[in-house]
C-alpha cells in the first residue's frame, strides 16, 4: 500500500478516533476501546497501530498519507510539546491507579469522586494552560505519524467540526439529498449547524448556533471554559445530579421519565433562549442563564426539586428547543430527508419526538459522537464520489482469528467447546431459561452502541431481568432500561409507529397489548431504544433471535453493551474474557466457541 487515507479526531474534545477509507473496505476505531479509558482524547496512536495490524499494512511501504483532522480551530493552536507528553504520562499513571483500585475500592467511591478519578483527560488542559504555547498541533501530528510511517509524506488538512459530523451522518444514510442537522456541546465556536445537501452532495450551510460565555458555568467540570450550549446545560445538570458529565447523560434521560417537568427550573430554562426562524439559530440569553447558574439559585434548585423533576425539566427543555428550531427548518425546506449527528443526538427520546412530530425520513449517525468526527474528516480528505455510501451496519473495527481466541481461552480457567453456528442456538435456549450471556464475534462496532458483535444478551420476558442486570452485572442505577434487538419482521406487530432503525439510535412506543409480554426491555414511558435485525445485517445474531421467537413467540432479546460498568465496550478476546470473569454472566459465545465457567457446564 503506497497511499493511505486517515481521518483523526483528538485533543479538542473527547472520543478520540481514527477512520480510514480503503478501496474495498473502511476501518474505524476509537482509542478508548484499546486503552479502556472512557471518552479518551489522547492521540489515537494505539488505534492506528491496531488498524495497521488488522489491515496487514506494511508501514515502511506507505509513501503518502492524506490526513483529515476534525475541528478547524486546532490548526492555530500551539503549546509546549513537553507538557503534552507529561500530561499523557500522568494520565497513563492515573489510569493504572484507577485499574488497580477498580475491583476493591472503585465501586465504594461516591459518584463525584469517581468523576474526579476517571475524568483525568481534563488534566491535559490544566497543564497546557499553565505553560506558554510553543509547538503547533500540526507538528505534533507529523511527529506521531512519522514514528509509525517513517517513509511517508503527509498531506494534512483541518476541517470544520460540524461539517465532519454532517458528512459522517449523510454518507452513512441512503438519502440522495436533504438536510444534515448537527447538535453537540461545542465545536469551532458553534454547538449546532444545519446544512442543505443537494443531489451532487454539495453541502450548503443554512443555519448555525453559537456558544456563549457564562462565567457562572466555569465552576462545573464539563464547562471549565464557560462556553455554554444547550448540550452543555444538559451536561451540567448531569454533573449536579451526581453523575459523570459527557458520559452519563443517558441516565438523566432515563430518570426524566419518572419526573414532572412543570416546575421552576423548567420555567427558567424555557425563558433562556429564542429561535431565530430566518437564520435557523438557537440564541441563548446570557442574563437568564447567568441567573439560573448563580450558586444560590442552583442550590435552591437542588434542594427544592427531586432528581427526577430536574431530569424531566432539562429533558423537556432540550426537546422544546430542538423541536422549535426544526419546525422553523421544516417551514423553509418542507418535508425532506434529515440526518442527525453530534453528541446531543444520542438522546433517543429527543430523536423520537423529531420522528413523530416533524421528519419521518430520518437517519441518526451510528457514531453520532465525536468518534464520528474522524469518519467525517476521512470522507472530506478522501474527496469521495457523490455515490459513495458506508455499509449499513457499522462493523468497522477489528476482528480476531479463531486461533487468537483459542489461545486466550487456553490461558483461562474457562470451560469451552467449539459448536460453530450451533453455539448461537444453544445461547437462545439459555436466554429463554433466563440465563444471561455475551456475544463476541466478527468485527467490533464503530460508535457507542453494541449491535450484536460485542453484546450482553438476555430474556425480555423476565420482568425482573432489568433490575438483576443493573445490580449484578452492569452495576448501574436500577431505573436505567435496556435496549432490545428485534427481528425486523416484528416491527409492525409490536410498535405503534417505527421505521427500520438498525443502530439503536431512536426510541419507539410499544403497542399497549405487548407491554406486559416483553417487560424486560420497556421503560416506564413504554418506549424502547430498538435495533431491528435482518438476516443480511448479521446472520448469526439473527438466527439466535429467530430461535428465541420459535421458543417464545417473540423475536426479541435484550441487548446491552458487553462491558463491566465503568469500562469501555470490549474489543479483544482478552477484554471479553476479563469482563466475563468480572461479572455474573452465565455463558459467552465467541465466534462459535461456547464458553462457561467450570462450575456451570450447561
Amino acid at each position: 500500500m503506497k497511499e493511505l487515507n486517515l481521518g483523526l479526531n483528538f485533543y479538542a474534545g473527547h472520543d478520540t478516533g481514527v477512520f480510514s477509507i480503503f478501496k474495498d473496505d473502511v476501518y474505524g476505531l476509537s482509542q478508548e476501546k484499546l486503552t479502556r479509558f472512557k471518552h479518551d482524547n489522547i492521540f489515537p496512536i494505539d488505534a492506528i497501530k491496531e488498524m495497521i495490524r488488522y489491515k496487514n499494512i506494511d508501514p515502511l511501504k506507505v509513501e503518502l498519507i492524506y490526513v483529515g483532522v476534525a475541528t478547524k480551530e486546532l490548526e492555530s493552536i500551539k503549546f509546549n510539546k513537553n507538557i503534552y507528553k507529561m500530561s499523557n504520562l500522568l494520565r497513563d499513571i492515573f489510569k493504572k491507579i484507577e485499574k488497580n483500585l477498580y475491583i476493591k475500592e472503585f465501586t465504594k467511591l461516591k459518584q463525584n469522586s469517581k468523576s474526579s478519578l476517571i475524568s483525568l483527560n481534563g488534566m491535559k488542559y490544566i497543564l497546557l494552560k499553565l505553560f506558554s504555547p510553543k509547538t503547533s498541533l500540526k507538528k505534533l501530528i507529523q511527529q506521531h505519524l512519522k514514528e509509525l510511517f517513517p517513509n511517508a509524506s503527509l498531506d494534512i488538512t483541518f476541517y470544520e467540526h460540524h461539517l465532519c459530523h454532517a458528512y459522517s451522518s449523510f454518507f452513512s444514510s441512503t438519502f440522495e439529498h436533504g438536510v444534515a442537522f448537527t447538535f453537540d456541546g461545542y465545536g469551532d465556536g458553534y454547538f449546532s449547524k444545519i446544512y442543505s445537501v443537494d443531489r451532487d452532495k454539495k453541502f450548503q450551510l443554512i443555519g448555525s448556533s453559537k456558544n456563549i460565555f457564562i462565567q457562572n458555568a466555569k465552576k462545573y467540570s464539563c464547562s471549565d471554559n464557560g462556553k455554554l450550549s444547550v448540550g452543555n446545560i444538559y451536561s451540567i445538570f448531569t454533573y449536579l445530579l451526581g453523575f459523570t458529565p459527557l458520559a452519563d447523560e443517558g441516565k438523566v434521560e432515563a430518570l426524566a421519565a419518572f419526573g414532572n417537568h412543570n416546575n421552576s427550573l423548567y420555567t427558567a430554562l424555557s425563558s433562556s433562549y429564542y429561535i431565530d426562524k430566518n437564520n435557523l439559530s438557537i440564541n441563548l440569553l446570557k442574563n437568564k442563564l447567568e441567573d439560573i447558574f448563580e450558586e444560590e439559585n442552583i442550590q435552591n434548585t437542588l434542594t427544592n426539586l427531586s432528581k427526577a423533576e430536574i431530569s424531566a425539566s432539562v429533558q423537556k427543555y432540550l426537546e422544546d428547543v430542538t423541536i422549535e428550531l426544526l419546525t422553523a427548518l421544516k417551514e423553509q425546506v418542507g418535508d425532506t430527508n434529515i440526518t442527525l449527528s453530534g453528541g446531543v443526538t444520542a438522546n433517543v427520546i429527543l430523536n423520537m419526538n423529531i420522528y413523530n412530530n416533524l421528519f419521518e425520513n430520518i437517519f441518526i449517525a451510528p457514531a453520532m459522537g465525536d468518534d464520528g468526527l474522524a469518519q467525517g474528516a476521512s470522507l472530506l480528505k478522501a474527496n469521495i464520489d457523490k455515490d459513495f455510501r458506508f455499509p449499513i451496519m457499522p462493523y468497522f473495527g477489528s476482528s480476531y482469528s479463531k486461533n487468537k481466541i483459542l489461545k486466550e481461552l487456553k490461558n483461562s480457567d474457562l470451560k469451552y467447546e467449539y459448536l460453530e453456528e450451533k453455539a448461537y442456538l444453544k445461547a437462545a435456549k439459555l436466554i429463554v431459561e433466563s440465563k444471561i450471556g455475551a456475544i463476541f464475534q466478527n468485527r467490533c462496532e464503530f460508535g457507542p452502541r453494541s449491535l450484536g458483535n460485542r453484546s450482553i444478551i438476555a430474556n425480555v420476558q423476565d420482568k425482573n431481568i432489568q433490575k438483576f442486570i443493573n445490580k449484578s452485572i452492569k452495576n448501574r442505577p436500577l431505573f436505567q432500561p435496556f435496549c432490545p434487538s428485534i427481528m425486523i419482521e416484528e416491527k409492525d406487530r409490536l410498535f405503534e409507529k417505527a421505521y427500520n432503525n438498525k443502530h439503536m439510535t431512536i426510541a419507539f412506543k410499544l403497542k399497549p397489548e405487548y407491554r406486559d409480554k416483553i417487560p424486560g426491555t420497556i421503560h416506564i414511558d413504554d418506549t424502547a431504544r430498538v435495533q431491528f435485525v435482518s438476516k443480511e445485517d448479521n446472520p448469526n445474531y439473527y438466527s439466535l433471535i429467530k430461535e428465541v421467537k420459535r421458543l417464545t413467540g417473540f423475536g426479541v432479546i435484550i441487548n446491552t453493551s458487553f462491558n463491566k460498568h465503568g469500562r469501555t465496550i470490549v474489543l479483544t478476546p482478552s477484554h471479553a474474557i476479563t469482563d466475563f470473569l468480572d461479572t455474573n454472566l452465565d455463558f459467552m459465545v465467541m465466534d462459535g466457541f461456547f464458553i462457561t465457567r467450570e462450575e456451570n457446564g450447561f
